[in-house]
Formats: structure tokens, C-alpha cells, sequence
């Protein structure tokens, strides 16, 4: 969402796929994990 309308502002059409890089990559590496933990911490 904001990433790439930020990048795209500043960078373009490549902006624009940075931004979905960073997105993808934040969601996976931060947001599935965190989620992950919560949903584990809730069961136990």
C-alpha cells in the first residue's frame, strides 16, 4: 500500500516494484512470524 505509492512518487515504475518487494518481504518476515507467535501464544 504505502510503499509503492512512496516509491512510485520518487522512483516510478520501478518505484513502484520496490515498493511490492519491500510489502512482500516486511509480510513475510515480520508479520507472518509475529502473527505465528500470537496465534500460538492464544492455543497454549
Amino acid at each position: 500500500g504505502v510503499t509503492q505509492w512512496y516509491f512510485a512518487e520518487h522512483y516510478g515504475i520501478v518505484g513502484i516494484l520496490y515498493g511490492l518487494i519491500l510489502s512482500f518481504s516486511l509480510t513475510v518476515f515480520w508479520g507472518l512470524p509475529v502473527y505465528y507467535m500470537y496465534k500460538s501464544k492464544r492455543l497454549a
